[in-house]
């Protein structure tokens, strides 16, 4: 070969490819892919997610649903909103109604914020329909209608949830996920995180920002979709949706989807009618969705949030309040 001349590249054979992707059995010398892989293993695995919605979650708020056709396998949704503005009730509600319709549906809950017992007895309350002040009464007397339920509950449905109430690094929930997945037989199809602030290192705006990158890193490892909560920084306003802005820190940055959870009964201004509508709803504003078309709600969209137990749902006509009772 003169002085000059291009040296012919030879094409890398199957198995030197499938070596250095795997990097085993490789010469000493020879380049091995620590970050490389091909763009066509994502082109699969996104034909194989768009064959169907098995391995979605599904809110079964049916509007919110179809524009997000579901939280996916390694999705993060964030949940903003106020302190008590609904935002668990919102994800353990959904978590309620998959338990009740899919018999194979099993759920991940890190609370550091609650303890078991009450997520328990939340989960208990929205599953049954059940007002926890009346059933704890019951309790008292050993009711047979509640006991026959809370046996049923215990065995039938809350037996595929685990709730973690410890704040646990990300390398340790992966074990208690692996505890889990040996324990059930079956691999979890949600994961709800109660909430960002809880978890260790999320102080600041550099901590928030950090977690929150580990969290969709973490979820994009377990493969698995996680709903994730987070308060609202202190200039949210009260009744109504900030949209994108309303996390502290930035926090929508690494979120697929981002949900507004407010109360509009929280509103200086409503009338006294609109004040006993909205004594019962709680609203959603899909404010951040990636996933084309990247539909949003826009206006955000009233639920009904039974006030007995926190069960969030479509909201009828007939669920108006015939009176006053919930407006204080």
């Amino acid at each position: 070969m003169g002085v000059g001349e291009a040296t012919e590249a030879v094409a890398l054979t199957t198995e030197e490819i499938d070596a250095r992707l795997a990097s085993i059995d490789l010469p000493e010398g020879e380049p091995q892919y620590k970050f490389f892989k091909p763009t066509a293993d994502a082109v699969d695995r996104w034909v194989q997610y768009a064959k169907g919605s098995h391995d979605c979650f599904f809110l079964g708020l049916p509007e919110i649903d179809t524009r997000m056709r579901g939280v996916w396998p390694s999705d993060v949704l964030v949940v903003t909103g106020r302190a008590h503005s609904g935002k668990s009730a919102v994800l353990l509600s959904s978590m309620a109604r998959n338990l009740l319709e899919d018999p194979d549906f099993y759920g991940v809950v890190y609370t550091p914020d609650e303890p078991e017992v009450l997520v328990v007895a939340k989960l208990y309350a929205l599953l049954y329909q059940r007002n926890l002040a009346d059933v704890e009464e019951a309790l008292k007397v050993q009711d047979p209608l509640v006991m026959n339920e809370i046996q049923e509950a215990k065995h039938s449905f809350l037996d595929r949830i685990k709730i973690f109430p410890n704040a646990l690094s990300f390398r340790d929930m992966s074990e208690a996920m692996r505890e889990c997945e040996d324990y059930w037989q079956h691999k979890p199809k949600f994961v709800m995180v109660d909430f960002l602030e809880q978890l260790p290192g999320a102080s600041g705006y550099e901590g928030v920002s950090t977690v929150l990158k580990g969290l969709k890193e973490w979820a994009e490892q377990e493969n698995l979709p996680v709903g994730l909560i987070h308060q609202s920084g202190k200039a949210s306003t009260r009744g109504t949706s900030r949209g994108m802005d309303d996390g502290k820190f930035n926090a929508d940055e690494y979120a697929i989807l981002q949900l507004n959870v407010f109360r509009r009964r929280d509103d200086p201004k409503l009338t006294e009618v609109e004040r006993k509508i909205h004594s019962v709803s709680v609203s959603l504003d899909l404010c951040k969705n990636k996933r084309p078309p990247c539909e949003i709600t826009d206006p955000p969209i009233d639920y009904f949030m039974d006030p007995n137990c926190g069960f969030v749902r479509t909201y009828y006509e007939t669920d108006i309040p015939g009176d006053d009772k919930w407006k204080g």
